[in-house]
């Protein structure tokens, strides 16, 4: 009878077909992924402003942030991302959709798509992983990597950016 439970266990499973699939995985939303969500959206969103107030606000000083290619990894420390949002010689602007955001207590990860552009142009897109940490009863960006190979197949779901997009 067990053997004949299991059998029937795997079967079942191997009939789910599309369930098993990342979107299985995706957490519904609410207050928490949603409040993971806003502190990586403000994160990019003073990277594109050159706010390093509101950078420091949502990134521990102590991570750091891993950049992949084709030519190898580097990273660096987020006071030396720090040191390059305050740079108002160049003007970055990045957008990113379909995070997926999974957390148990205190820890979070988030995985998510984006796109980047440097004055104005096109530079990049590709796919980037967040590590947040819930730290006096609110979440920050501890440790970041992202992928910077792409500059083909990037159909952002966003569109094209507007200047005035760029701007804000």
């Amino acid at each position: 009878m067990k053997k004949i439970l299991i059998l029937f266990f795997l079967f079942y499973s191997c009939e789910m077909g599309d369930r098993t699939t990342m979107n299985s995985v995706r957490l519904k939303s609410d207050a928490t992924t949603d409040s993971i969500e806003h502190v990586i959206k403000e994160m990019l969103v003073a990277i594109s402003t050159n706010d390093i107030k509101k950078a420091r606000y949502h990134v521990l000083e102590e991570g750091r942030v891993f950049r992949v290619r084709k030519d190898g990894m580097s990273f660096r420390s987020n006071a030396e991302f720090f040191e390059q949002t305050a740079d108002q010689s160049t003007n970055y602007y990045e957008r990113m959709w379909d995070p997926i955001i999974m957390y148990r207590g205190d820890l979070a990860v988030a995985w998510t798509t984006y796109d980047f552009h440097l004055n104005g142009e096109f530079s990049h897109c590709g796919a980037e992983s967040f590590t947040l940490t819930r730290f006096n009863k609110r979440w920050m960006v501890m440790d970041w990597a992202y992928t910077a190979n792409e500059t083909e197949n990037c159909n952002s779901p966003l569109g094209k950016v507007s200047k005035e997009e760029m701007k804000n």
